[in-house]
Order: C-alpha cells, then structure tokens, then sequence
C-alpha cells in the first residue's frame, strides 16, 4: 500500500552524496575539505565526529548546497521506510551543514567565506567541538496514523549491535506530535492523518554501534515502525 509522502517535508532530485561531496574539493581549501571527506568515509562504528576538519567539512558542504532541497542537503540521512513514512537524521554535522546552507554564503567557498562561516557560527562550533556538552542525533520522523492523536502513542527504541555488544537505548528527548493534519489523496477510504515525530539521542550513546535500528512502538497497539541504519553510512 502507498500513501502520498508528508507534505510537511519536500522531496526534490537526488544525487549521490559521496560523488557530491568528492565535487567540493577546490584549489583554494583542498586539504581541509579532502581530510574532512576521508575522516568521514573512514568511520566505522559511529555517526561522524564533530573535529575541527569535520566542522569545515560540514559547513563546505553547507555553503556548496545553498539553496538546494532537504533531500540533496540530506543524502545518506534521508531514509525512506513502509507505507509512506520518512526519516530525518540530524546528526551535528548535518545540523551544522543547514545551517551554512540557509546563509547567503558563496556556493563556491573559498578559504575566506570558510573563515567568515566560522566566525558566524562560532557558538554552533565552540558548542559541536566539546565533547563535554550532551551533543545529540535528531531522528525526526514522517508517518501516517488513523487519528489526528495518534502520533502521541508512538515511543522509540534504538536497538543495535557494536563491539561485539547488543544495545538498546531509549531517547533523552522526545517532541510528539500532538495534533496531526488531515491528508488528502490518499488511494484508500479511510481518511489519514500525518505527523513529524522528534526523538533525540546522545551522541556519545551511539558511538559504539555498526549497525541499528530505529524503532517506534504503539504503546496501545503493539505496532511498530522501524528504520534499518548503517552507522558508516550516516553522517
């Protein structure tokens, strides 16, 4: 069965993150923007680590996508499930990269543009770079229920396996949709209701995991939504 996907969240062409990314490298700030990439292509247990080269990588990236839609902007970190349902993964690069995004920067960023993007950000960056501060990965979730309340019964797990461990782990923070929005244009008779879940995780929580799966669980029903994540294919 398909539904029409959340209009709340805009879907536009995609290209390929990687060879994106790999586009990016110019003359004026290749060894920043190279070091950032093969840091990233080279994690294997963990959602990117927010170093000081990763931090120019995110806001590169950011600046080189002004304008563009949540899906390129995304990449690897828009996930599609059953039925319709997205999600949205916000890990600190990503936020940091948005951010960039949104600025009237240069789409070609030169070592300048970079340093001003530094300066601009700077509370964004001396916050990502602490690994003292309780830094979180959001999941933000698209669905469809059969109620305009029904967002409010779905809790999330993180079940997941790393260094040889099994992990389960339960969000520090949550935002339930409270009140959800009629659709229109579904191919049933019954009528749906879309709503964005936001669960968030420490960053520190997820470091050990290769592999995981967000899991959302009705709390009265039973049913769950779940998303399969690679964690080196995340960023």
């Amino acid at each position: 069965m398909k539904f029409l996907i959340n209009l709340k969240l805009f879907k536009f062409h995609h290209i390929n993150f990687k060879n994106r990314f790999q586009n990016y490298i110019k003359p004026c700030c290749i060894g920043l923007v190279v070091a950032g990439y093969f840091l990233m292509a080279s994690v294997g247990y963990t959602i990117i680590p927010m170093n000081s080269e990763n931090i120019d990588a995110a806001l590169v990236y950011g600046m080189k996508n002004r304008g563009a839609g949540l899906y390129t902007l995304l990449g690897p970190n828009w996930i599609e499930g059953k039925e319709g349902a997205l999600l949205n993964v916000y890990s600190p690069f990503m936020m940091l990269a948005s951010k960039a995004a949104k600025a009237q920067f240069s789409r070609n960023p030169t070592k300048e543009d970079l340093k001003k993007a530094r300066k601009r950000f700077r509370r964004d960056v001396a916050y990502f770079s602490d690994d003292k501060n309780p830094i979180t990965v959001k999941f933000a979730v698209s669905f469809y229920g059969p109620s305009e309340t029904f967002a409010t019964q779905y809790a999330a797990r993180i079940i997941g396996f790393g260094r040889g461990k099994q992990f389960e782990l339960k969000p520090d923070k949550e935002r339930r949709d409270k009140i959800a929005d009629p659709t229109s244009g579904s191919i049933t008779q019954e009528t749906l209701f879309s709503a964005i879940n936001a669960y968030y995780f420490k960053l520190s929580k997820l470091t050990s995991l290769e592999q995981f799966e967000l899991r959302l669980i009705n709390t009265i029903t039973g049913k769950t939504l779940s998303f399969q994540l690679i964690a080196d294919r995340l960023y």
